[in-house]
């Protein structure tokens, strides 16, 4: 092999070595678009009962004190959301059984611009199906693309053991699009 081959091999496997030994540079953190407080009604129709497992969902928001740390979406400030729709099954078993999948369609107006954006969620309240989250896709509108994820803790219906679980409430919560 001449010369100037075997250096150009050297410096290849030199180069190769060199890269397994430098760390990658670390995952950028998603960014920030908008984060909110929360309040959600959803109501289930017929009640969810121990043998009743699936229902239709309706529901209602408000979104409020948002706040935008990226700076793309400091015109949305507050929201309502009053067409939220889907079905929810629960595990079922008992009267009142919070462990449930609820999946559907809403759309946030936005005040002050008066923009709208549409979203799909799932609410998965039973470990058994992965983590226990309130998820969003924004499907159009002011921020299309993004995703949410919405940290809270959810309350049933009074009367639900003896009823069923017409609803559930979260009082207050935080959602953080990225």
């Amino acid at each position: 092999m001449a010369r100037s081959a075997r250096r150009t091999v050297y410096a290849g496997v030199v180069a190769l070595v060199i890269g397994f030994l430098v760390p990658a540079a670390p995952a950028q953190a998603a960014l920030v678009e908008l984060t909110c407080n929360v309040n959600v009604h959803l109501s289930f129709s017929p009640a969810l009962t121990a043998t009743r497992t699936t229902a239709a969902v309706t529901g209602v928001a408000n979104v409020v004190n948002c706040l935008s740390p990226s700076g793309n979406f400091g015109h949305l400030q507050a929201g309502t959301v009053s067409d939220a729709t889907g079905t929810v099954t629960s595990l079922g078993g008992i009267p009142c059984n919070l462990l449930a999948t609820i999946t559907g369609r809403a759309t946030i107006d936005w005040a002050p611009t008066g923009g709208h954006t549409t979203f799909d969620f799932t609410v998965n309240t039973n470990p058994l199906n992965g983590l226990v989250t309130l998820q969003t896709w924004q499907t159009s509108g002011p921020l299309a693309g993004t995703t949410s994820l919405t940290v809270a803790a959810a309350n049933p219906n009074l009367g639900c053991a003896l009823g069923g679980l017409s609803s559930i409430t979260v009082p207050i919560g935080q959602t953080t699009f990225l």
